[in-house]
């Protein structure tokens, strides 16, 4: 069985006011066409298939229109799981219907259905495990996130241990793994670290979304791998490259695992220059391909408007955000910031720190951070 692990697709995502939709499709149409050469049977999506519980229509059309019947009409199966940035609901509500098109989704986490059986190959299927939901699952609320997480997992391990080949599919944050800063940082926090002895020696392969960084997890005891973004999503991960797995599977076990590289329709680029130099750089960013982030370091106030007025006259169409000017205290007031954990976890941490002068406690934690994620699941209007 010949297999593509992606994930982190956030169709809906804007930079400023421009849709990312376009980068996303130039990437999916990559993936098709090394699907439709390789003969690919499953295309394995690991959550976050939208940045937005509620997406809009395009997004939809994007994703249900176009790529996945495009993969149906290639004879291509399709297993979705829900990231942290899904609906629950919105993806049970049309489960059944995508089955139509060899679409199998995996809405949330379900002890009762969490399997699909192909050919020698069985996908365990790990939907992000919202605080929520695996504490509901869960016989004993009064333990850790991580280890509710690794009941979990070992539950579901315990029952396909009649089956040779299982490939895990999960959305969650494997403690250890690089982080790009541009997933939600309170559900990449300590708090959600699950460590990589979590997962079973039985498992063949672990496929992995909700990081954006395209990684190996070594210490994980089997070949366990975040396939990251498909596009560089925001100015974070300016210069990153992108890419997806291909997994080759007998009936032994993986034959063949490749690293396929993408590529990127308009790379992100971070450029900080002063003042003094910006105007003369123009024809040169003028050339560049891509979105930018352009920080001025302001030494004359004075001419700031005059200086804005022609970078976005020349440029203004590579620049999502506008120009950040930084003057010599911001930059002062950045580095006396950048040790600080900015989080809304880590600031309400420091603030329950000073206001009583001590930790927070693990319950209180715990029911902030379950605010947060209905906050996070809540559809905006």
């Amino acid at each position: 069985m010949k297999l593509v692990h992606i994930s982190d697709l956030h169709a809906g995502k804007t930079l400023g006011n421009i849709s990312r939709n376009e980068d996303l499709l130039y990437a999916l149409d990559q993936i098709i066409s090394f699907s439709k050469e390789n003969r690919v049977n499953t295309v394995l999506v690991a959550g976050d298939i939208f940045d937005k519980a509620n997406p809009d229509n395009l997004s939809k059309q994007l994703i249900f229109e176009d790529f996945f019947l495009r993969l149906n009409s290639l004879n291509i199966n399709t297993i979705v799981i829900a990231g942290n940035h899904d609906s629950y609901d919105f993806f049970k509500s049309i489960k059944e219907l995508s089955k139509l098109a060899r679409v199998h989704i995996f809405d949330r986490p379900n002890p009762d259905s969490f399997t699909i059986d192909l050919d020698h190959v069985t996908i365990v299927a790990l939907p992000y495990p919202s605080e929520r939901v695996i504490t509901e699952a869960s016989e004993r609320a009064n333990i850790s996130y991580a280890e509710k997480v690794e009941k979990f997992i070992n539950y579901m391990d315990k029952k396909t241990e009649d089956r040779k080949i299982k490939i895990l599919l999960a959305h969650l944050m494997i403690a250890g793994a690089v982080c790009t800063h541009t997933e939600r940082e309170v559900h990449i926090s300590d708090y959600y670290a699950v460590p990589p002895s979590a997962i079973p020696t039985s498992f063949t392969y672990v496929a992995l979304g909700h990081v954006h960084k395209y990684q190996r997890i070594d210490k994980a005891p089997v070949p366990t791998y975040y396939s990251g973004t498909l596009y560089q999503i925001d100015f974070s991960e300016a210069g990153q490259e992108k890419y997806f797995n291909f997994i080759e599977i007998d009936k032994e076990g993986i034959k063949h695992l490749e690293t396929v590289k993408i590529d990127i329709k308009n790379p992100l680029i971070n450029i900080e220059v002063d003042q003094d130099e910006v105007l003369k750089k123009l024809p040169e960013l003028k050339k560049l391909s891509g979105y930018i982030k352009l920080i001025v370091n302001v030494k004359n106030k004075k001419t700031v408007p005059y200086i804005v007025d022609r970078i976005k006259e020349e440029i203004g169409e590579k620049l999502p955000r506008g120009v950040e000017l930084r003057s010599e205290y911001d930059t002062r007031k950045a580095h006396s910031l950048e040790n600080i954990n900015l989080t809304p976890l880590g600031l309400y941490k420091e603030y329950y720190k000073k206001e009583y002068g001590e930790e927070m406690p693990e319950d209180i934690e715990r029911a902030f951070i379950t605010l947060l994620e209905e906050t996070y699941e809540t559809p905006s209007p």
